[in-house]
C-alpha cells in the first residue's frame, strides 16, 4: 500500500492518491468496527452463558427451598393440631387433672425457622450482576426476595424468643418443662439414651395454661398463613426462570 501511494505521488496523480488514502482509511475503520462488533458479540455471549448458569443455580436453590417449606408446613400443621387437641382436652376436663402424652406437650414449645438458601442470589446482588438480568419482571421479583425472607425470619425469631422466655418458664413453674423438652421433636431419641422419657404426664388445666397455649396456636396460625404465600412467590420465580431459560 505504501509503495502504491509513493508511485501515485511521483506520477503527480494526487487526486488518485487522496482517493486511495481515503479508501485505505475506510478499510482500517471498517476493520476496527468489525473487530469491535465481534468483541461485543463475544462479551454478550459470555454474559448470556454466565446469566444462564446463575439462573440455573438460583432455580435449584428455590426448588430445594420449596421442598423445605413443604416439610416445615407439615410439622407446623402437626404441632398446631397437637395444641388444638390439648386445649380441647383441657376445656373438657377442667378443673380435673388428666393424662397427656409427652408428644402433645412437646409441641407446646416447638418453633420452626424457614430454611431457604439464596446464596447465588445474594452473590449476584453483592456483585451488581442482578441488575444485568434482561428479564425485568424476574429482576424485580428476585430483588424483593431477600427482604421477604428477612421479614419472615425476624417474625420466627420473635416466636422463638416468646416460647423460650414465656412458655418454657411457665412449664417449668408447673413441673412440666422436662417432659416437654424430652418429647420435643428430634430431642426424644437423645434424651432416652440418658434417662427414661415419660410417654404420659398428669396435667391440671387452668385458664392461664389455656391462654399460653392459645398464644402458641396463634404463632403457628401466622406461620401457616405466611409460608404458603412465600411458597407461591418462590414457585412463580421458578416458573419465570424456567420460561426464561427456554430462550437462552
Amino acid at each position: 500500500f505504501r509503495k502504491i501511494r509513493q508511485n501515485l505521488l511521483s506520477e503527480g496523480k494526487t487526486g488518485k492518491y487522496f482517493k486511495y488514502a481515503i479508501g485505505e482509511i475506510l478499510l482500517v475503520v471498517i476493520g476496527i468496527l468489525i473487530a469491535l462488533s465481534i468483541n461485543n458479540w463475544n462479551d454478550q455471549r459470555k454474559q448470556k452463558l454466565a446469566e444462564t448458569e446463575q439462573l440455573k443455580s438460583i432455580k435449584s436453590e428455590l426448588d430445594l427451598g420449596i421442598k423445605n417449606l413443604d416439610f416445615i408446613l407439615q410439622k407446623i400443621d402437626l404441632h398446631s393440631n397437637n395444641i388444638d387437641s390439648v386445649i380441647i382436652m383441657m376445656r373438657n376436663s377442667m378443673p380435673n387433672s388428666f393424662e397427656i402424652s409427652g408428644e402433645l406437650l412437646g409441641s407446646t414449645i416447638m418453633w420452626r425457622t424457614t430454611d431457604v438458601s439464596i446464596n447465588t442470589l445474594n452473590a449476584m446482588i453483592a456483585s451488581g450482576t442482578l441488575n444485568q438480568l434482561t428479564n425485568e419482571e424476574l429482576r424485580v421479583k428476585l430483588a424483593n426476595l431477600p427482604a421477604i425472607l428477612t421479614d419472615l425470619t425476624e417474625d420466627e425469631l420473635m416466636v422463638r424468643e416468646w416460647s423460650e422466655n414465656h412458655m418454657v418458664p411457665f412449664l417449668a413453674k408447673i413441673g412440666l418443662v422436662s417432659a416437654a423438652y424430652s418429647n420435643r421433636y428430634g430431642f426424644k431419641e437423645m434424651a432416652s439414651r440418658r434417662s427414661p422419657v415419660a410417654d404420659f404426664v398428669n396435667v391440671t388445666p387452668t385458664e392461664e395454661f389455656i391462654g399460653m397455649l392459645t398464644v402458641r396456636r396463634v404463632h403457628f396460625a401466622y406461620t401457616q398463613f405466611q409460608l404458603p404465600i412465600l411458597k407461591n412467590y418462590m414457585e412463580d420465580l421458578v416458573q419465570i426462570i424456567s420460561n426464561d431459560l427456554k430462550y437462552k
